[in-house]
């Protein structure tokens, strides 16, 4: 008599089992994935932490000098001050300005920071002073920074040129500067003097390069990308809004 045919083994039991444990393997991996990430990500955060500290230095800025020879940008009150030392002819400068336009939108407008530019115009550059003189003699109808920014987003069309005055005459509607004013203001001179004392100003603080600029109390030379200017304004933010002793500020 023939037995009669056993019935086939359920396999889906074991495609189950196989497709949980590999379900498992791979949440495993990514989160042994995720740990290396974060833990790559901290090291590399400390590393950039401790390359800015290592090109900080303490500066012993003169705060009524910010209205004497500097030109102000942002409320008086902001808790972080944050002042540049540049030339605008300087290369170095004009590939920072970004950085710094991008920090005036999210801290300056904000209240959180005010910005102060000084002139440090080096002999290197034949039309940094020039320019110098163009931005403040803006600046006396009331119309600085609209030609501080054209001045740096045009200077590779100006620095090299024997004689840029026609093209900072041209910067002059756009700034809404009157030109004939301007040009009055340039050929006498009268800005040049807050410029050399801008400048001597630095020369006191030890500045020797562009840029160069101060978080607070704490300066640095040379462009900063602006994840690391963002930290280093936020720590100093912080620091300033924790109560002194006594519940005093």
């Amino acid at each position: 008599m023939q037995k009669p045919a056993e019935p086939a083994p359920d396999r889906s039991r074991y495609w189950l089992y196989a497709g949980i444990a590999l379900l498992v393997i791979a949440v495993a991996y990514s989160g042994i994935l995720l740990v290396r990430a974060r833990a790559k990500s901290s090291a590399d955060s400390a590393s950039v932490d401790a390359a800015v500290a290592a090109n900080a230095t303490q500066v012993k800025f003169v705060p009524e000098e910010d209205a004497a020879v500097g030109e102000s940008l942002g409320s008086a009150d902001a808790p972080v001050v944050v002042r540049e030392f540049a030339d605008f002819q300087c290369p170095a400068c004009g590939a920072f300005e970004p950085t710094l336009e991008k920090m005036r939108k999210d801290y300056v407008d904000t209240g959180m920071v005010r910005f102060v530019f000084f002139d440090y115009p080096l002999d290197i550059h034949k039309n940094a002073m020039l320019a110098a003189q163009v931005a403040r003699c803006a600046g006396s109808q009331g119309h600085y920074w609209p030609m501080h920014d054209l001045l740096y987003a045009h200077q590779q069309d100006w620095a090299e040129l024997p004689d840029p005055l026609a093209k900072f005459q041209s910067y002059a509607q756009e700034a809404g500067v009157d030109a004939g004013a301007l040009l009055l203001c340039i050929r006498t001179g009268t800005t040049h003097d807050v410029i050399m004392r801008s400048q001597g100003y630095g020369d006191a603080l030890g500045i020797n390069a562009t840029p160069s600029y101060g978080v607070n109390g704490t300066g640095y030379a040379g462009i900063m990308p602006y994840d690391d200017l963002r930290k280093l304004i936020e720590q100093q933010y912080t620091l300033a809004s924790k109560p002194a002793p006594n519940g005093k500020h």
